[in-house]
């Protein structure tokens, strides 16, 4: 059943026990004669009171966000909070049976009767606020122990698709092939590719185990990865980094600059006769580690602005960062395009 729903369903119900609950204690101790139509009148007028300013202080608990307060700035914040709406329903209910409804048989105003009301109906706010914030909290951590078992599923599966795209296939058998064709011409120079697409592989197979890695680290690979693609675009690509000295021990997702100069590459620099740039900088602002990788080119309307690879890397910030981390892809001038991550520093 709908929460909004059952909700009501408890306000109207909880309340109406309750206004039977003092009727029948007037009818106890008053006789049967105390029964009149003024009195189920006033009994009304409360019953409706109580459903409304309860409601108005429910609204204002989930505007101020008090449920996600410790219990030691929430217990004063729930007194104080009751006793005024207790307040400013007595008030409303003396309104209504002496100036808009006046009732027969109702004894005069007094304040000594209306401090004795005002407290009467905060007990029972009280016992209210509490069967809300118990049932809160109890909501509260179940939604977190089910947001802590999507969690570990989520990890599972972005940890299964970072195995099936540590490293393109399409990309290895390019790479091999350029390194055959070296071997001849430029043996020196095919040796040295071999090693960085050494380099790249161990990587790749070492950092599965790992949430994350040093953001040095990372750069290494990404020169590695960047020295094997220019066997195949040669002068077409050109590449150049600006690595703040602050930033290299951040901790990051692994192949997470990879992917970014590889999406640079795939759908940037390979789509333009002439090549093009890229340039990859970090640095700190704002207590948040921002990488960014520009490459020539631009974003186009009908262009898939995410593929396989940036989903996983998405996937695998929101699992170890939430809300705090971002990402964007977008043209930042009519030359060039910029994927930028952003990922909160502890």
């Amino acid at each position: 059943m709908n929460k909004r729903v059952v909700y009501w369903i408890c306000q109207v119900g909880g309340w109406g026990l309750y206004t039977l609950f003092l009727i029948g204690m007037i009818a106890l101790f008053g006789g049967e004669n105390s029964i009149t139509r003024s009195t189920l009148i006033l009994q009304s007028i409360i019953y409706v009171s109580l459903i409304l300013f309860s409601h108005l202080f429910r609204l204002h608990i989930q505007r101020k966000n008090w449920l996600d307060l410790s219990i030691g700035k929430l217990i004063p914040r729930a007194i104080l909070g009751t006793f005024i709406t207790a307040t400013l329903a007595q008030i409303f209910i003396h309104i209504i049976i002496y100036l808009l409804v006046p009732l027969s048989g109702i004894s005069g105003f007094s304040w000594g009767g209306f401090v004795g009301y005002v407290f009467n109906i905060f007990l029972v706010l009280i016992l209210w606020a509490a069967i809300y914030f118990i049932i809160k909290f109890i909501e509260k951590n179940r939604n977190s122990e089910l947001e802590k078992l999507e969690l570990k599923s989520a990890l599972q599966e972005a940890e299964l698709m970072i195995l099936k795209n540590q490293v393109n296939p399409h990309f290895l058998f390019n790479a091999l092939n350029n390194i055959r064709s070296l071997i001849l011409v430029e043996p020196e120079k095919a040796r040295k590719m071999v090693t960085h697409i050494s380099d790249l592989l161990r990587y790749s197979i070492q950092f599965n185990a790992s949430e994350k890695v040093g953001l040095k680290a990372e750069i290494e690979i990404v020169k590695d990865y960047l020295q094997l693609e220019s066997i195949q675009f040669q002068e077409r690509l050109r590449y150049t980094f600006t690595i703040d000295p602050e930033t290299e021990n951040v901790q990051i997702p692994p192949m997470a600059i990879q992917l970014l100069v590889e999406n640079a590459i795939k759908h940037g620099l390979s789509t333009q006769k002439g090549g093009g740039e890229i340039h990859i900088k970090t640095n700190i602002e704002q207590n948040h580690l921002l990488i960014e990788v520009t490459n020539s080119g631009q974003l186009k309307p009908i262009q898939k602005r995410e593929g396989v690879g940036l989903k996983n890397l998405v996937e695998r910030m929101k699992i170890l960062f939430g809300h705090f981390a971002e990402f964007r892809l977008e043209n930042s001038s009519k030359e060039t395009v910029t994927a930028t991550l952003k990922i909160p520093l502890k």
